[in-house]
């Protein structure tokens, strides 16, 4: 009865362990929002009758977080890791977001996910109320994960 709880118990720890490397690995999103500096973003979804851009909002609410953190941070570099694995030299194209929108992301920001034409590619608006300034972005799908649009890349080469 022992030897069985044990080894009972011991597959359990292992079958616990895989679902856990899995979920770090594959699920869990690449990307994080930091402790500081804290952002003022409001996300939601255009009026639309189909839900999944509800959805979509919910699902971004995080990467919008973050890029808006970093560009408060003046972090071009942690606006480059938001673009995903099928961008090329997203630095650029990130350290001139930083500088257009870095100073704006201080205030309150407000992004609307607009109603995009495929199910991974989904523009959003970005207005930073403390310029009045709007951006408009395109975030695509790939691997399970939202990026931002950023740099050269064909991310629907892999769908």
């Amino acid at each position: 009865m022992g030897k069985r709880v044990i080894l009972l118990s011991s597959a359990a720890l292992v079958v616990a362990g895989i679902a856990v490397a899995v979920w770090w690995n594959w699920l869990r999103a690449p990307y994080a929002l930091a402790d500081s500096p804290t952002v003022d973003v409001t996300v939601r979804a255009q009026k639309s009758a189909y839900p999944d851009v509800r959805e979509t909002a919910e699902d971004v609410d995080t990467l919008v977080r973050v890029y808006v953190q970093r560009l408060k941070d003046g972090d071009a570099g942690g606006v480059a890791e938001l673009a995903g694995p099928a961008y090329k030299e997203p630095g650029p194209t990130a350290a001139e977001y930083v500088r257009a929108y870095g100073e704006a992301a201080g205030g309150h920001v407000d992004v609307t996910v607009l109603e995009g034409s495929v199910d991974y590619f989904n523009p959003i608006a970005v207005t930073y109320e403390q310029t009045g300034q709007r951006q408009d972005l395109v975030l695509v799908k790939d691997d399970g994960h939202w990026w931002i649009s950023l740099g050269d890349g064909d991310p629907a080469a892999g769908q």
